[in-house]
């Protein structure tokens, strides 16, 4: 099916001989002297006020632009840090959300002078996961080059490994009685290395006393005892025979604490 589309049609120019000629005739019918000025230079003024005029009208689209994203330089980024109430004991999470409708170029936390790692989880939302105590430093910049900064002190962090309270030995087995009133003792985790490198379990553990029990070694070794935040308590333990019947269980005592 064929449209019919009305079509546009340029206006017909004339010559500038032409246009001359035409002129100079309206002046002598019209009594007038005839114009001095050649239609040639008339009509290169006409056009060098219409370029003029142009560039006027693009320097004052570009002052209004200007004067209407004037405000957007000096916007502030706003945004809210707030804790994670379902993060694990020992490891405080905060939460991060910018309430701005500007591209954001970066975002840093520090604790004390030591920078935290924040991970981009949605749009304009960010969490921080801070590996110390101390006064938590969160910086927003946007694209506009403003900044905001606000504080938060954290003091959930676990810093402190498990402690050995008591060992005992009994019927070929040792026992150790450990505590952890932080993040609390990760029993699964629990393992000891024999100076060959074999790797043992420990028989048994009662969450509710701290006491695990492994196997009197016969020769030393090292048992490893974590916590949910990472921190670890390394037991070296020694033996010492006094005579065929006997032997002597000496501990010594080591810790790795997460993130140092």
């Amino acid at each position: 099916m064929s449209r019919n589309f009305p079509k546009k049609f340029s206006e017909p120019a004339l010559e500038p001989q032409e246009a001359e000629e035409i002129l100079k005739e309206v002046f002598e019918r019209s009594g007038k002297e005839p114009n001095p000025t050649p239609l040639e230079v008339l009509v290169s003024y006409r056009d060098y006020r219409q370029e003029r005029y142009a560039l006027q009208k693009h320097i004052l689209d570009f002052v209004l632009l200007l004067f209407f994203l004037l405000p957007l330089l000096f916007i502030l980024p706003v945004f809210s840090l707030t804790p994670d109430t379902d993060a694990e004991p020992g490891r405080p999470v905060y939460s991060l959300k910018v309430h701005t409708f500007l591209p954001i170029t970066r975002v840093t936390a520090v604790i004390d002078g030591y920078n935290i790692s924040v991970y981009e989880t949605d749009n304009h939302t960010y969490s921080i996961e801070p590996t110390r105590n101390g006064n938590l430093t969160v910086t927003v910049t946007l694209a506009n080059n403003q900044y905001m900064t606000r504080e938060v002190l954290v003091e959930d962090v676990d810093r402190e490994a498990p402690k050995l309270v008591s060992t005992r030995q009994k019927n070929g087995s040792l026992y150790l009685t450990i505590t952890d009133n932080a993040s609390g003792i990760y029993y699964e985790g629990i393992y000891a290395l024999s100076a060959e490198g074999r790797r043992t379990l420990p028989l048994s553990w009662d969450s509710g006393t701290g006491c695990i029990e492994f196997l009197c070694p016969k020769a030393t070794m090292d048992i490893y005892i974590p916590d949910y935040s990472g921190n670890q308590l390394q037991l070296v333990v020694s033996v010492a025979q006094r005579d065929k019947a006997m032997s002597i269980l000496n501990i010594e005592s080591h810790v790795t604490i997460h993130g140092l």
